[in-house]
């Protein structure tokens, strides 16, 4: 049984029920209000005939709510009318009233705008216009329905106002103009609708508007209520005659959100080449980019260079972009579009978006997913920004056209080989082949000056090469590679050449003949090397990679790619790390199918894959040295890495991170699968510690399935072991013990003791994080029995961590104590830097329970402090959270709670569940401190909602004893004791002695006060 007052007072049970007189519709009407709520008879008497009573007036009023009960008895479960004490009360849930369900819908929405989730927050606001059927109590007459309807009509304006500050946050400005325009038309005098129809005026580019919407209100309220506009609106104001950016004066935009984490301008442009010629062409782009400075009212200028493959496009926007970055304090920013990118497909216009979103510093769960909502929060975030962006190698105006800024003082300088139309307010550059001057001027710089002094045979030379530059300076290269040669001679040899480069007329074909023309001028080892490179999948690439591609040393390797260096073959973006450019080596591996042998092909690629494979197996061995291992089968690499130490290591996984993550989806495909599933576990610890959950659980899935055909369990238990880490960390408890509970039974199958102990000591992770602490500590202390028996230090010290963090949370703080006492003594014997930061870490969280606080702060600051160097993100966010908690017993309240937020943006980044918890946690305590109530319950409660979604004990019992305080502080009490009851069985039952004893504390502590 449903009860409907927003539109029409009706009982819904499926379908409408008929109900009587207009008095019987203000009783039920007056009851659903204040459902659960005594009525006394008085105000119900009074809502129905106010101050002209009739004679039988309870008489009629008991009628009334007689036909009412025996409309809504239709089962044992149906609501009731109860009677007590000269009131009435509607028993019912209070959902099953439509007005209770848009308010509990609102209140949670803007709960989770306080927290940050505008998201889910719309989709709340969604609902409750779905529940909102028209004017409240529609057709009924008098001062109590009046009261009632203007009440609900304000709340639904609230309401609007709430999701209008969601849309100006994201951007939508002009989406907002109208339906606020409406607004401020039926509520002339309302500053709150005048500010958002501003800001989403000046959004757009209307500040004139916007100004005239300020005199409007100001007007009416002097000429009706006698005042002045507000200070908020007189500053909105303000700040757009001062042309402030639209972002900082919307609360919780996208703008306010960088700043707080505040980056230095983005500085990605590519090395700068030394440009010859093109002074027109410059001349030209100074004179648009210039006049865009001196606009400031966000006329953006956008210029478009296009033309052949190989006549400098790239060249001359970068030689811009450098000698321009005065111009531009903001920024300058590059993004490859990749129209013409090999193996990669062109961007698309939301991936992009999301590149461009992540050079200017938006975390990577603050990007939205629908591209509108990219390219609105792109545009707002260049409002008001200076930046010079370059959009290298577009495919077309359709790929483009979404990344354009709005209105903004940036300048945007986009290449293709096309010329873009359709986007409006462009500036075409179609770049033409070089002058004759400007070639030949171009050759001598890359030619010594004793060997073109002969200018008309050097002028014969870049006529040949059709003043094209990527020809020209290619020919020079191979000149200088040839130092017995002349100008004469090479002359020669282009007129002699059945191709010529004046045949270069169209895309793709004419770089491709260029390209070939190079080639045939390499010698037969630079050939081969520049074919095999063209095998490597990843966008750059190391010395013993191209090393294992060519088969050669790393000084023979070293010298032939120094030679297509020279060539411009190939590009060195950083040292000793090269990069062929996508259509060379889209070229390149066309020359690979068509000379080379498939064995030969496959040779290549096969001592690549070994070669990450035998590289990272070694960093793994050093960066995470507790891993059991499975044998890793490849040829030692000649002259590999010797890193001084497991930061150098870990450097190496963050530097090859994404050829790693090629080369083995490559290693899959290529097979054998053997060498792919052993590949997948030497990268184990990396995928873990970076958190890369979706890709991990893939690769060791595969490894599983592969070793489970091949009738290899140990080995199949190591990838179990790997793959229960994967799910503890995500939160996926039951997943993470029954791949732990199958690893554990294969390696006692096949006694391997060591793998064995592994498996219980990931096997306890899931339980302790779920609180069963009981189940956990045994097998914390049988995986600690078999490495006292077998294994070295660092592995007991291991063990003896993790038992001194379940006593921990038993509440044996002695012993808690003496475990990580010893363990933090076994890894500085075995030199684990990173391991003792999260020693230190962990004694800290001991201090700080048994409230040894100057301790606690002392054991946080040494953590990070190892950390800094030898951890990870995760480590550092975790100690970095763990400070914040410190911070806030010291009263240092604004550092903790700047140190909550910036954690809680990287744990939902990288998807660390069960620490988003603890952060939102934190947050909401710092701002119950602070007196924030309403914004603490909002964290709390998604604390609470997280910690439940994976069964994360500990952190739920800390968010219920959290809502109870705040509850309580609230005046709510009986919401604050339920809060913590609930909290106190929970912890009971998981034998946390920790919590236990805080909820029984905070219980104890209501009692006294209610006493």
């Amino acid at each position: 049984m449903e009860f409907h007052i927003l539109g029409t007072v009706e009982l819904w049970d499926g379908q409408p029920r008929p109900l009587g007189s207009v008095k019987e519709r203000i009783v039920l009407a007056s009851l659903a209000v204040d459902i659960g709520r005594p009525v006394p008879m008085d105000t119900l008497l009074h809502r129905l005939w106010e101050d002209s009573l009739p004679q039988r007036a309870r008489e009629n009023l008991r009628t009334y709510v007689s036909r009412l009960r025996r409309r809504i008895s239709v089962d044992l479960d149906a609501p009731t009318v109860t009677q007590r004490a000269h009131t009435y009360t509607l028993q019912a849930d209070p959902q099953s009233v439509d007005l209770h369900r848009y308010l509990s819908l609102i209140a949670q929405a803007r709960s989770l705008v306080d927290s940050g989730d505008d998201q889910r927050a719309l989709r709340h606001l969604d609902e409750a216009d779905e529940v909102w059927q028209g004017e409240p109590l529609a057709g009924l007459s008098g001062l109590w329905p009046q009261q009632v309807r203007d009440a609900l009509i304000l709340r639904n304006l609230a309401a609007a106002m709430v999701r209008a500050g969601i849309a100006l946050r994201r951007g939508h400005f002009a989406d907002l103009v109208g339906p606020l325009s409406l607004l401020t038309s039926q509520h002339p005098r309302d500053e709150a609708i005048a500010e958002h129809l501003m800001l989403a005026l000046y959004g757009c580019g209307r500040a004139t508007e916007a100004l005239r919407i300020y005199q409007e209100v100001r007007r009416e309220l002097v000429e009706e209520l006698g005042s002045e506009p507000g200070q908020r609106l007189r500053h909105v104001q303000q700040s757009i005659l001062r042309q402030v950016s639209v972002g900082d004066l919307i609360p919780g935009s996208a703008n306010s959100h960088l700043q707080l984490h505040s980056t230095p301008p983005p500085q990605n442009l590519p090395r700068r080449v030394e440009l010859v010629g093109r002074d027109t062409e410059m001349e030209l782009i100074h004179a648009v980019l210039k006049a865009s400075q001196n606009d400031m009212h966000g006329t953006i200028a956008l210029e478009a260079i296009d033309g052949m493959s190989g006549v400098g496009k790239t060249a001359l926007a970068i030689h811009v972009a450098y000698e321009l970055r005065p111009l531009f304090p903001d920024g300058q920013v590059y993004l490859d579009l990749r129209a013409h990118g090999g193996t990669h497909k062109p961007l698309t216009p939301d991936a992009a978006l999301q590149a461009l979103l992540r050079i200017l510093g938006v975390p990577s769960q603050r990007i939205p997913q629908d591209i509108d909502e990219s390219t609105a929060l792109w545009r707002s975030l260049l409002t008001q920004r200076r930046l010079l962006i370059i959009l290298d190698d577009a495919s077309g105006p359709e790929q483009v056209r979404p990344l354009l800024p709005g209105d903004s003082p940036s300048v945007v300088i986009t290449t293709s080989r096309r010329r873009l139309v359709g986007l409006p307010g462009l500036q075409h550059l179609s770049l033409d082949v070089l002058q004759e001057s400007d070639a030949i001027a171009l050759f001598r710089q890359r030619v010594a000056d004793e060997r073109t002094r002969n200018t008309s045979e050097v002028a014969e030379i870049v006529r040949l090469c059709g003043y094209l530059p990527l020809a020209i300076e290619i020919m020079a290269s191979r000149l200088n590679s040839h130092p017995s040669w002349s100008t004469s001679d090479l002359t020669y040899q282009l007129v002699s050449s059945s191709r010529r480069l004046a045949e270069f007329r169209d895309g793709y074909r004419a770089i491709a003949r260029t390209f070939e023309f190079s080639y045939r001028w390499l010698t037969t080892e630079q050939q081969t090397a520049f074919r095999r490179l063209g095998l490597h999948t990843g966008s750059e690439f190391g010395l013993h990679a191209a090393a294992s591609l060519t088969g050669l040393s790393l000084d023979e390797t070293k010298h032939l790619l120094e030679d297509l260096l020279n060539h411009n073959l190939l590009q060195e973006p950083t040292p000793h790390r090269y990069r062929i450019h996508d259509l060379l080596r889209e070229y390149a591996r066309t020359l690979a199918d068509t000379e080379e042998q498939e064995h030969q092909r496959e040779l290549a690629t096969g001592r690549l894959i070994d070669s990450y494979l035998y590289l990272a197996d070694l960093a793994d061995r050093l960066v995470y040295p507790h891993r059991p291992r499975t044998p890793v089968e490849v040829a030692c690499i000649p002259d590999a890495p010797a890193w001084p130490d497991p930061a150098a290591a870990r450097s190496w996984f963050t530097l090859e991170r994404e050829n790693l993550l090629v080369t083995i989806e490559q290693a899959w495909r290529t097979g054998p699968p053997h060498r792919a599933a052993l590949f997948a576990h030497a990268l184990g610890g990396m995928l873990d510690a970076e958190r890369h959950g979706p890709t991990a659980e893939t690769q060791h899935r595969q490894a599983i399935t592969h070793w489970r055909s091949s009738g290899d369990q140990l080995a199949e238990a190591r990838s179990l072991i790997d793959l229960s880490l994967t799910h503890a960390h995500a939160g996926d408890y039951p997943r993470a013990i029954s791949s732990a509970t199958r690893a554990l039974e294969l390696a006692r199958a096949g006694n391997d003791e060591e793998t064995a102990a592994e498996a219980l000591h990931q096997l306890a992770l899931p339980y302790r994080n779920q609180g069963l602490f009981k189940k956990a500590l045994a097998l914390q202390q049988e995986a600690l029995d078999i490495r006292l028996r077998t294994a070295g230090r660092h592995q007991i010290a291991r063990s003896q961590n993790n038992l001194g963090i379940t006593y921990l949370h038993l509440g044996d703080y002695d012993t808690a104590r003496v475990s990580f006492q010893a363990a933090l003594e076994g890894f500085q014997v075995s030199g684990d830097r990173r391991s003792q930061a999260l020693m230190y870490n962990n004694l800290g969280d001991l201090h700080l329970i048994t409230e040894n606080h100057d301790q606690a702060r002392r054991s946080y600051e040494r953590a990070m402090d190892l950390a800094r160097s030898d951890g990870n993100a995760v480590d550092r966010a975790i100690i970095q959270m763990n400070l914040a908690d410190i911070l806030q017993v010291f009263g240092e309240l604004d550092s903790a709670l700047t140190l909550y937020r910036q954690t809680l943006a990287i744990f939902r980044d990288i998807g660390e569940k069960r620490s988003e918890s603890a952060a939102l946690n934190g947050i909401g305590t710092v701002l119950r401190t602070t007196g924030q109530h309403n914004e603490a319950l909002a964290h709390h409660g998604r604390a609470l909602e997280v910690a439940q979604q994976i069964g994360a004990t500990s952190e739920e019992v800390k968010a219920m004893l959290q809502l109870g305080l705040t509850e309580y502080q609230l005046g709510r009490k009986d919401v604050a004791t339920a809060h913590i009851e609930a909290a106190l069985a929970i912890a009971h039952d998981a034998h946390a002695a920790t919590e236990t004893a805080s909820a029984r504390k905070i219980l104890a502590a209501f009692r006294n006060e209610r006493s």
